[in-house]
């Protein structure tokens, strides 16, 4: 029990401590957002096994279960602005479409890139 009281700590220190140097290097002007940033570290992080994934596993699978709970206050705050999405909302379903449109296409297109480059014969020189 004290085992796994310490590896969810370690682990959620881990995760948190990833995130606040994400927000860090946000606020000193790399231009990309914090919560992204902090993903992209983590990633890495585990890519170059300097975090390992037994270490954060337990507190991971925590804040997935109880996801929904942290929604809750974005639900909240999009409440309280009815008015403005309201007002909004022709421009908002516009960029959500086109936004939508763009994620499909990308995806598609590098999902067919990436099968038709795993399906090629060792030695067999790419055509592109």
């Amino acid at each position: 029990m004290k085992t796994s009281i310490i590896e969810f700590a370690l682990g959620t220190a881990i995760i948190v401590g990833v995130f606040l140097l994400g927000d860090l290097l946000h606020r000193i002007g790399v231009p990309i957002p914090a919560g992204v940033l902090g993903l992209l570290l983590f990633y890495a992080g585990l890519q170059l096994r300097v975090v390992r994934l037994e270490w954060v596993e337990r507190a991971a699978g925590f804040l997935l279960r109880h996801m929904v709970l942290l929604f809750v206050p974005l639900t909240v705050g999009l409440m309280d602005m009815g008015g403005v999405l309201s007002r909004q909302l022709g421009t908002i379903c516009l960029s959500l479409a086109v936004s939508f449109v763009a994620v499909l296409l990308v995806t598609g297109w590098l999902g067919e890139r990436s099968l038709r480059s795993g399906n090629e014969e060792p030695g067999a020189e790419e055509s592109s």
